[in-house]
């Protein structure tokens, strides 16, 4: 995948969680971090970033206000892996977008992206095959974690794609699903 498209991908996410805090918000700050040190569990060789604990409603992912949040991001090697986790008690994400919707909206030329297939589950996620801008082979998919507060704990979003060309086969995605979760304790410790 377009190595360019997935930087512009991250930037684009980031730029979504920051824009427009609501009073008595806090903006996430992203800094790099080693990957051993992040929530997704992820392949070797990515770069990994992540937010401090933020107050407030989670912007972009229908978080309550009140509670506070963290959000993980890793990239590279043509995959993209967003987190975010609701880090205190009651604090619950909930989908604002269907998949569809979340894909266009953070990928870069979003209005683009074609040939979308229908929404499918499969290994505890839900997915949806499509075409890049550039004609690159893609699935986005998104995993739930346990139910928190009124929604979830965590909902983790990725992305992979394979160059123009290259059709991604139904055993990568199983392998790209069963690949993408959440490391690390619970809200509740």
């Amino acid at each position: 995948m377009n190595h360019r498209l997935l930087c512009i991908l991250a930037l684009a996410v980031s730029a979504l969680l920051v824009a427009s805090p609501s009073v008595g918000q806090e903006a996430p700050r992203w800094y790099g971090i080693d990957c051993s040190h992040s929530r997704i569990t992820v392949p070797a060789g990515l770069k990994c970033s992540t937010t401090q604990n933020y107050a407030g409603g989670e912007n972009g992912w229908g978080g309550n206000a009140g509670g506070t949040f963290r959000g993980w991001m890793a990239s590279g090697g043509g995959v993209f892996y967003y987190l975010v986790e609701a880090t205190s008690l009651g604090a619950g994400l909930m989908e604002n977008a269907s998949m569809k919707q979340a894909i266009r909206s953070e990928m870069r030329d979003g209005s683009n992206l074609a040939n979308f297939s229908a929404l499918g589950n499969r290994g505890g996620a839900d997915y949806m095959t499509f075409t890049s801008a550039s004609g690159d082979a893609c699935v986005g998919i998104r995993r739930y974690g346990p139910a928190q507060g009124a929604g979830y704990q965590w909902i983790l979003f990725a992305v992979r794609c394979e160059p123009r060309g290259r059709p991604i086969t139904d055993a990568e995605i199983d392998r790209f699903i069963g690949g993408a979760n959440y490391r690390g304790p619970s809200a509740s410790g």
